[in-house]
């Protein structure tokens, strides 16, 4: 079967019955000519069968890697899945055509794609690996991602799914704003998405690095780059002029995409509109995203990230981003869920049944279909209300404490979670002190008019980030039968270094693992934001389940010349599970927190050294809640 894409949106075609040169109609309005198809040896190694209408042609062998087949070709170049031969891994080859290799303008856009990606090292950015000419092909190498483009999977994603979606590609462009490149054209075919739901954003070969010291550009000063449909209107007026604001334009497109399965064109309507139920804050967030004026778009992707993580339940208040289920796991979850439940109904059902019949002659009916209910004779089973969720605390808890000065002019603070004089601020769930432990239970989203803080608080203590640590003895359990389920809750307890706009946390997520979590903004206005899943998917760090039973966790912050080490320690360890230095960090005053969200949380024998500090000069926590 002979196929081509569409030159405007990427759809592929089947034209094995025409001829070269005639003409297919795309759905997106495009039309364009057939391509004569080209013969093409295999190269060595390769599978047969899967170099039909290669751009690439002939034999081709890149030093050091084993070509298998082809994954995918564009207007600048091919792409090969190989296996680096020195490590035995899996990796994808990006070959240019030797048609081209000989203009050297496509050999220096070709060339400079290999030197953007280099700059770029990002959990949500395809990484590269290595770069080099073989014969007559410039190549270079990047990590194979197993997975779907999203343009595959955009139809079965679920609103809350699309967001993350959009909220990593967001990430992804606030780390190439930062090293001021512009991708310029992103598009579902450019986003990959793995069988975990982590996204990456591939093919920076229309970068523009913007930097005023740089004499290089990465894209034709006269030639409008980028794909129709999700370029920005600048971008077609004048594409030597664009910035950042360009790809989150074509940010908005994807989403809008994502949640109503259109693009949007000229007066479209909102997303609430078209989907039932949807948030009308995502509405915001799409409109300003796809302002036709670029100065009336968010300035920064950080922004952007900022708006998405509210939508992405309360990333900014109660807990780390999680990566979604991929759509088949989350089809096959959700599946065995309502099989299960069936299959309980309907062995209840039998055993009432016999019970009645042994009772009654009377005939016993079980309708199906629309009606909900089940009659038995003249018995109606009646399903029972889920149990309410815990009450929100809110208020304070006094509990017992001793400050001890050490020699070093640390002071080291022991909390005993039994009556006393220490002052908590407790918020979301309930929050009770049950033998000599501090209890919580939260569920649901219900923050009672205000923000969602499923935390308790050391009302009064400050402590620098310069030399901080705290440890307390956790647990975590679920919250028990009776109670709704939210696929999509977070589900973690908590031990914290945070204010408004300022957090260091230990997570503790059942079924995902240990977490070290931070979000703060440096002094000079750029936010930092992040979490050691990143580091494991990058296999800079394991991954650490989470213990059975209570277990000791301890939070530790250490002042380095331009920033803070943080580490995080498990049951008394001498090597922390995760560690990150974050850069800009130093100097901040911040809060003892222990949060409990979707669970039932127990925490005992808490211990925090460190400098004593006063609350930052320009926050007032009378006037700014907490987070």
């Amino acid at each position: 079967m002979t196929t081509q894409d569409c030159p405007n949106c990427a759809r592929t075609h089947e034209v094995g019955s025409l001829k070269a040169g005639e003409e297919v109609s795309c759905a997106c309005g495009t039309r364009f000519p057939v391509r004569a198809s080209r013969a093409a040896a295999p190269p060595t190694g390769a599978e047969e069968g899967t170099l039909e209408s290669t751009y690439v042609g002939g034999t081709l062998a890149v030093p050091g890697y084993e070509l298998l087949r082809v994954l995918g070709r564009g207007g600048m170049g091919e792409v090969w899945l190989a296996r680096q031969m020195s490590l035995g891994r899996r990796v994808a080859v990006k070959v240019l055509p030797p048609r081209l290799a000989k203009d050297p303008e496509f050999v220096q856009r070709f060339d400079k794609e290999a030197t953007a990606l280099a700059t770029l090292s990002h959990p949500h950015i395809v990484q590269i690996i290595d770069r080099g000419v073989a014969g007559a092909h410039y190549y270079f190498v990047m990590e194979y991602v197993e997975g779907r483009s999203l343009r595959d999977v955009m139809r079965e994603l679920s609103p809350p799914e699309a967001l993350r979606v959009a909220l990593q590609v967001a990430r992804a462009l606030e780390c190439a704003q930062e090293k001021d490149i512009i991708h310029r054209d992103l598009k579902p075919e450019n986003i990959l998405v793995d069988g975990r739901g982590h996204v990456k954003v591939a093919d920076f070969g229309l970068a523009g690095i913007r930097r005023a010291d740089s004499t290089e550009r990465l894209t034709a000063t006269s030639v409008a780059m980028g794909t129709l449909n999700y370029m920005a209107p600048e971008q077609r007026r004048d594409a030597k002029n664009v910035d950042g604001r360009a790809d989150l334009f074509s940010l908005g497109v994807m989403l809008y995409e994502m949640l109503t399965g259109e693009v949007p064109v000229g007066r479209f309507r909102l997303p609430s509109e078209r989907v039932p139920g949807l948030d009308k804050r995502v509405d915001a967030v799409v409109e300003r995203l796809l302002e036709t004026e670029p100065e009336a778009r968010p300035a920064r992707a950080s922004e952007v990230c900022r708006m998405l993580e509210a939508l992405v339940s309360n990333v900014s208040s109660t807990g780390p981003a999680l990566a979604p289920l991929s759509p088949e796991r989350s089809r096959l979850h959700s599946g065995w869920r309502r099989v299960r439940a069936a299959l309980s109904v309907m062995g209840a059902l039998a055993v009432i049944a016999y019970g009645v019949r042994g009772l009654s002659d009377t005939p016993v009916g079980l309708p199906w279909g629309e009606d909900k209910r089940v009659v038995l004779g003249r018995l109606v089973r009646v399903v029972p209300s889920p149990k309410p969720w815990p009450a929100n605390t809110n208020g304070d808890l006094f509990v017992s404490s001793m400050l001890e000065d050490l020699a070093d002019g640390r002071v080291r603070l022991g909390v005993d979670f039994v009556e006393g004089e220490e002052n908590v601020n407790a918020h979301a769930g309930t929050w009770t002190l049950e033998n000599g432990r501090l209890h919580a239970i939260q569920g649901g989203n219900d923050a009672g008019g205000g923000q969602l803080i499923p935390r308790a608080y050391l009302a009064h203590r400050y402590f620098s980030s310069d030399d901080f640590s705290a440890e307390v003895l956790m647990s975590a359990s679920p919250l028990g039968r009776g109670y709704t389920e939210e696929v999509d809750a977070q589900h973690f307890a908590e031990l914290s270094f945070r204010v408004t706009g300022l957090q260091v946390s230990v997570y503790a997520i059942p079924g995902t693992g240990m977490r070290l979590s931070w979000r703060y903004t440096t002094p000079e206005g750029r936010d930092v934001v992040g979490n050691s899943a990143q580091e494991v998917v990058d296999l800079v760090q394991d991954e650490t389940p989470v213990p059975q039973g209570p277990f000791r966790v301890k939070l530790q912050l250490k002042r380095k010349k331009d920033g803070v080490e943080v580490a995080a320690y498990l049951n008394g360890e001498s090597e922390p599970f995760a560690h990150k230095y974050l850069e800009g960090l130093q100097g901040r005053s911040a809060k003892v927190a222990l949060g409990c969200r979707n669970l039932v949380c127990t925490f005992d024998d808490l211990v925090v050294r460190g400098l004593q500090a006063r609350k930052e000069s320009d926050r007032s926590l009378a006037e700014t809640p907490l987070e």
